[in-house]
């Protein structure tokens, strides 16, 4: 009987559901629907990235490659072509100069991922820039971008640097001392500290405060973007306790080592370079 009724069920509700639909002509965007006639821009992208590193620039909306869960902003396409050439010449050009044409076709993701906007999360913490297992950096905030900001050049550079830092560790390990010299102070919670209050830690920045991971990158981060005078300010501060001082020593001495070691790259080479790809590229 049970099967009976079940199957009486199924057909009536075929027979009652039934109806003529015709299926949509117009392709459907993402799934091959979205076909672009290439612009300016585009040509700009192949001649810079694509052609010369095979890197691939997406600054037009795909949710796929962002996150979904957050309000993101599209980018305005007048800002592309300033923050990839800024990109190119603090990022990829420094690089090709110290350590050879190749290192950066070699090792550098093979895409960037543009973002108008910031994330923001409910702990009050902004997300400015991702790399996703080696094959992609998201670059967010692009709306903002002024090249004739030091400041602004300086914060999405952090975040490149710090970004492709974390792909240069995960194929080399940096040394495991390095977990030993303050794990007191790492913590989820590092929002909660300044960046001053992590500086007498012994840690260059809060974030660095995360893990014993983020505390490598944002060191590489400061010390090639913000520079050796900024690095030694934060070290010669008279707040910074002495043995929170020789920590950040010992920290700038083995990411000097490790590009060395592991990578045959002149650290403090690379940091001459870069200091002034910045001062030529923000007249």
């Amino acid at each position: 009987m049970y099967t009976y009724m079940l199957t009486a069920a199924l057909t009536l509700g075929l027979l009652g559901c039934k109806k003529e639909t015709t299926l949509p002509t117009t392709p459907i965007v993402g799934l091959g629907g979205d076909t672009w006639v290439k612009r300016p821009l585009d040509f700009w992208i192949d001649k810079n990235y694509v052609d010369p590193y095979n890197i691939e620039v997406k600054y037009k909306w795909d949710p796929y490659e962002l996150n979904y869960a957050k309000n993101l902003v599209p980018v305005l396409e007048s800002q592309v072509e300033p923050v990839m050439t800024a990109v190119r010449d603090i990022y990829i050009k420094p690089y090709e100069q110290v350590a050879g044409n190749n290192f950066i076709k070699k090792y550098s993701p093979k895409l960037f991922q543009l973002a108008g906007s910031a994330e923001y999360n409910e702990n009050g913490t902004v997300v400015l820039g991702q790399a996703e297992g080696g094959r992609k950096i998201v670059l967010m905030v692009i709306n903002q971008f002024n090249k004739a900001n030091v400041a602004e050049v300086q914060r999405m550079l952090h975040t490149i640097h710090h970004e492709f830092a974390h792909i240069l560790h995960q194929i080399h390990a940096y040394p495991v001392e390095w977990k030993g010299l303050n794990p007191d102070k790492i913590t989820a919670a590092w929002f909660n500290t300044t960046d001053e209050e992590a500086n007498t830690q012994g840690l260059v920045t809060a974030y660095a405060k995360a893990s014993p991971d983020e505390d490598f990158v944002e060191t590489v981060a400061v010390l090639l973007v913000n520079g050796q005078t900024y690095f030694d300010a934060i070290v010669n501060n008279p707040y910074v306790p002495q043995a929170s001082k020789k920590i950040l020593r010992q920290k700038e001495s083995i990411v000097v080592d490790f590009y060395q070691k592991e990578y045959n790259i002149d650290f403090r080479k690379l940091q001459e370079v870069t200091k002034q790809a910045i001062l030529n590229s923000t007249k």
